[in-house]
């Protein structure tokens, strides 16, 4: 994910002392709960957390458990990496249409969804070790056909980068890069700088939130986005308002994420090999300044970059979903779907 983008979705949906998961400014109204008495808010916790049991596995990778969700069968298996900020639930409208031609497994970092706490700070290197870990002590055998949404695309790159061997193909939804600001200028840093500071500070007050039962005695207060099918909408709106430790992951990686794209950069990763390999842009400009000038250029320079992303691969595509979101696994499964089903069918060398 782009600095820019993650002030989009917290710094903006912070001022209102509330988290948009994939923020898109519309509030979606939920029922209240009273609490009733100053340790009834965990009480309650539990018995809403009790509602939403993780859906998948819950697999010891050695500092602690992650969740992940397998459905569908066949190979190559599709693995599906969120974006920052956000859980294996942000993949609940292309997930089941996936599994309808292979195996597809979502899954949970460290401290977010249904995942243990997160032990520290987050680097991408400790996120695909950690996902590898996974997924050899899950039984499921590369090579994989990698999604990455967002700052999961960077994720994904990095696994590729250190594992080529293990990775059959890949696609990108509105990936971010790591040289984002490097590209669009030290002033526009600096302001990313300053507004991710603040924002952190939003998830920090949130998390408090969280652990009090601030949230539970008002879940009105922690919306989430209305495009989720009911059931993942609930559920997402139970796991932030009951589990403190996705709020901190969230800040542990909003502090680590300049230190991410740094050390993507000293990687230098230039070519993916010749996998099959699909970018999708999403076709409405994102919120990167608020400065008009700075934020167009800024959007001219992400454009940019995701298309030398997908010159990475010689059998690369760049595709753009017009008039969708940052969020086009939301907007337009669809197309997602059908990128994923076209990696997954030239990796198995035949058509769909």
């Amino acid at each position: 994910m782009s600095p820019g983008y993650f002030l989009t979705l917290v710094a903006a949906c912070l001022i209102a002392g509330v988290f948009l998961s994939g923020c898109t400014g519309t509030l979606p109204t939920t029922s209240t709960m009273t609490l009733l008495a100053p340790n009834g808010g965990l009480v309650q916790g539990q018995e809403l957390i009790a509602q939403y049991p993780p859906p998948g596995e819950l697999v010891d990778v050695g500092d602690g458990r992650l969740h992940i969700r397998c459905e569908g069968t066949g190979s190559p298996t599709v693995i599906l990496e969120a974006g920052s900020t956000d859980c294996s639930l942000s993949w609940a409208l292309v997930q089941p249409n996936v599994s309808a031609f292979t195996r597809v497994c979502a899954y949970d970092r460290q401290g977010y969804g249904w995942s243990d706490p997160v032990p520290g700070p987050i680097t991408a290197h400790t996120v695909t070790e950690k996902l590898r870990t996974l997924l050899a002590r899950s039984d499921i055998s590369p090579p994989y056909v990698l999604v990455g949404h967002s700052l999961g695309g960077e994720y994904v790159r990095e696994y590729a980068h250190g594992y080529p061997a293990e990775v059959s193909g890949i696609v990108l939804v509105d990936p971010g890069s790591e040289w984002q600001m490097v590209r669009t200028g030290e002033n526009f840093t600096r302001e990313q700088e300053t507004l991710v500071t603040s924002a952190v500070a939003g998830l920090r007050a949130n998390e408090q939130r969280a652990a009090d039962g601030t949230f539970i005695a008002n879940l009105s207060r922690v919306p989430v986005d209305p495009r989720l099918p009911s059931y993942e909408y609930h559920a997402y709106q139970a796991l932030l308002a009951t589990r403190p430790s996705f709020w901190e992951a969230r800040a542990v990686e909003g502090e680590s994420v300049f230190a991410i794209f740094r050390e993507v950069q000293r990687d230098n990763i230039t070519s993916l090999g010749k996998i099959p390999l699909v970018v999708i842009s999403s076709g409405q400009p994102m919120g990167f300044s608020l400065d008009p000038v700075v934020n167009e250029y800024a959007n001219a320079v992400f454009r940019d970059l995701q298309e030398e992303i997908a010159r990475e691969s010689p059998n690369g595509t760049y595709r753009v979903a017009e008039n969708t979101t940052h969020y086009v696994q939301l907007d337009r499964p669809d197309i997602v779907t059908g990128a994923i089903r076209d990696v997954v069918f030239r990796v198995r060398g035949t058509s769909p």
